[in-house]
């Protein structure tokens, strides 16, 4: 039997706007040296479905730990929907727990429950983030990084396991062409 995470994700909520709202600005002095430019009140408006979503990765005790951003795109080229990686964090104390490849599963099997069938995004320059994007997507030059066919639909199956099963079974990126 695959084992459960020591952490969970799920939708955020409103009530997690002030926990966000500290992550964007840590996110944002840490990966882009400037402060976060938007408002709680401003999120509380937009980033449930109505500009985005975000899903959260939870402690045992309760605490927001990370989270995803992310919209559904469409792409004209293939006439199909997917999903679009906005933002995505962890706190730095809970990193290396698996916590940001979890949001992905979660957030893949979110837009396969819609009828998606890729999630695409940008690998910002940090070391980590790039190792999981080198590790299952394609990636096109600008850092613009896509996951789809059975490596898509391996995320989304994946989404609510443990992070050991989650690394051990991560897609192979040459499963992003297979139907």
């Amino acid at each position: 039997m695959l084992s459960r995470p020591r952490f969970t994700t799920r939708p955020a909520e409103p009530r997690d706007v002030p926990a966000l709202v500290a992550l964007l600005e840590a996110y944002m002095r840490e990966t882009f040296k400037v402060p976060w430019r938007g408002s709680a009140e401003a999120l509380r408006r937009d980033g449930f479905g109505r500009e985005c979503e975000i899903q959260v990765a939870m402690t045992g005790g309760g605490q927001v730990m990370g989270f995803m951003a992310w919209r559904k795109p469409y792409d004209l080229q293939h006439c199909l929907t997917g999903g679009e990686i906005l933002d995505l964090y962890v706190s730095p104390e809970c990193r290396g727990r698996g916590v940001a490849p979890a949001l992905v599963c979660a957030v893949a099997a979110e837009i396969l429950r819609r009828g998606g069938t890729y999630v695409q995004g940008q690998a910002v320059e940090h070391r980590a983030a790039q190792r999981l994007y080198a590790r299952l997507a394609m990636c096109f030059p600008g850092a613009d990084c896509a996951v789809g066919g059975r490596a898509f639909r391996r995320l989304a199956e994946l989404a609510g396991r443990s992070a050991r099963v989650v690394a051990q079974f991560l897609p192979e990126k040459s499963r992003n062409y297979e139907p």
